[in-house]
């Protein structure tokens, strides 16, 4: 650090103007501090404080970890609620938010942190002794920084001065977020068969999966006659070259060569399930307990479309399919697999104070 670099830093994270709020509310047992608004060049920001588990400075990355202990240690990860907010009401003023960043105040550049609460104070702002971030180490602090929508002049150049808010934080708007329930529940599934399947869910809840329907999809003979199609193909002219669409069709098919080659499969389950907000996830069973290995040349992933043709399933339910991305010979019959886990979608919500 010498003169020259503080310098550069004191400009980099300088606001034109801030209008602290300084209000706290509970979200579902969990807090919020909302510091304030602030100008920059680039933007209006609103500037939210959230308590999160400790981070760990000399993290280890295991490279011997199995596919099962990665995903496990992803579910560990915290996603939080700031970064969610998608609108707030100041008195009588609603302000649309259009996504952002966050992260803990101990992985930000502590001059940074130094610069943004200095002028935050200087505007007015203060936490109270009684408040629980006034102790509380940086290490469990994160601050999400959301940028507000629309709030240019009318030559749609210039943003605005900062907004003169009306009162207090009346409500919060949350979009729709998901959650990830892990279930590990072995299943063997068989092409043509179905099953049923009992998850009794942390809130005492029972779901039922049924699988309605399994087979194997031939991921590069679908996408070889998908290109074949003369519909298709006429259609994607219209707005590519030919030597464009020849690309195109050469680079997908290497990719998804290079993961389900020709021969090859995936199996796809099509189901329904007792509860509208969870997609079902099922992994190999072998593939979750292996060490994934390095491959060579670019690696990617083909999703195939989980829509099955059927909107309705025969047990009067949403029909849905999900894909097991490991690949097996396309003749194979059945796989020992696990229901690893329930995806949760969590619906916008709005938490008035």
């Amino acid at each position: 650090m010498n003169f020259e670099i503080f310098q550069g830093y004191k400009q980099a994270f300088h606001f034109e103007e801030v209008e602290v709020i300084g209000k706290e509310v509970c979200v579902e047992g969990d807090w919020l501090h909302i510091v304030g608004m602030g100008r920059k060049t680039e933007g209006i920001f609103l500037y939210v404080l959230e308590e999160q588990p400790p981070w760990e400075e000399n993290q280890i990355w295991k490279p011997d970890r199995t596919n099962r202990e990665r995903m496990l240690d992803r579910k560990s990860e915290y996603s939080g609620n700031a970064l969610h907010i998608n609108k707030i009401k100041i008195g009588n003023d609603m302000f649309q938010l259009q996504g952002g960043n966050c992260g803990s105040i101990a992985q930000r550049d502590l001059v940074e942190s130094y610069f943004f609460f200095q002028q935050m104070m200087d505007g007015g702002w203060s936490i109270q002794k009684g408040s629980r971030f006034y102790q509380l180490d940086w290490k469990c602090m994160a601050l999400a920084e959301l940028r507000l929508a629309d709030i240019c002049d009318n030559d749609n150049k210039n943003v605005k001065k900062l907004p003169e808010l009306s009162g207090e934080v009346e409500q919060i708007t949350f979009g729709t977020t998901s959650r990830t329930h892990i279930v590990q529940m072995p299943v063997k599934l068989e092409c043509g068969q179905t099953n049923e399947l009992t998850i009794s869910m942390e809130n005492g809840e029972k779901v039922i999966c049924y699988i309605n329907n399994v087979s194997v999809i031939e991921m590069f003979k679908e996408a070889v006659n998908q290109f074949e199609d003369k519909d298709y193909r006429e259609k994607m002219l219209k707005h590519i070259t030919q030597e464009q669409f020849e690309g195109i069709r050469k680079d997908l098919l290497g990719s998804i060569e290079r993961e389900c080659p020709e021969g090859m499969g995936y199996f796809a389950i099509e189901y329904e399930c007792s509860n509208d907000n969870l997609n079902a996830q099922f992994y190999n069973a072998q593939d979750l307990d292996s060490v994934p290995q390095p491959k060579e040349g670019a690696t990617s992933v083909y999703m195939t479309a989980d829509k099955p043709k059927e909107k309705t399933g025969p047990h009067g339910l949403r029909n849905r399919r999900s894909t097991v991305q490991y690949a097996v010979p396309a003749d194979t019959t059945f796989m020992n697999a696990e229901l690893f886990m329930l995806l949760e979608t969590i619906p916008e919500k709005t938490v008035r104070f």
